[in-house]
């Protein structure tokens, strides 16, 4: 069976997409957490995975204490990151650099996948920094801007 991990999981998207994705294929698979920190969100999640672990802090997350994973997904916040942000904050503003909490939950846990997404502009301001990050844990990347 896959187990998948969600951050920043918003309503689910990554999630009902793995799913109808693993589905189809016939894929064992099961989302075994998600975090979000907006409460609306957190309810359409619950609604869709009534047994699914979700939690509503990032940064309070021990991730000692997370179920480990196969494949961990999720859209850090964009704020800092989109052009339409001037100040070009990048991932050291308070919201696009939340990644570096996500970053420290992929390196202590180890998945064998990590499924990022961002804005297009994510690649002037810190896809290779990411990139660095990751290759220095051992991890490939490869991006795509859709």
């Amino acid at each position: 069976m896959i187990k998948i991990g969600s951050l920043f999981s918003g309503i689910g998207g990554f999630e009902l997409g793995c799913q109808w994705a693993f589905e189809k294929a016939n894929i064992d698979h099961q989302i075994m957490w998600q975090c979000e920190k907006d409460n609306f969100c957190r309810k359409v999640l619950k609604k869709h995975w009534p047994n699914t672990k979700i939690y509503n802090d990032i940064t309070k997350i021990n991730p000692l204490e997370l179920e480990p994973v196969d494949i961990i997904m999720g859209g850090f916040p964009c704020q800092d990151i989109s052009i339409a942000n001037t100040t070009g904050e990048g991932l050291n503003g308070k919201k696009s650099g939340l990644f570096w909490k996500m970053f420290g939950i992929i390196g202590d846990l180890r998945p064998r996948i990590t499924v990022l997404e961002n804005v297009a502009n994510f690649t002037v301001r810190g896809l290779s920094t990411v990139c660095g990050a990751f290759a220095e844990i051992g991890y490939d990347a490869e991006w795509e801007i859709i």
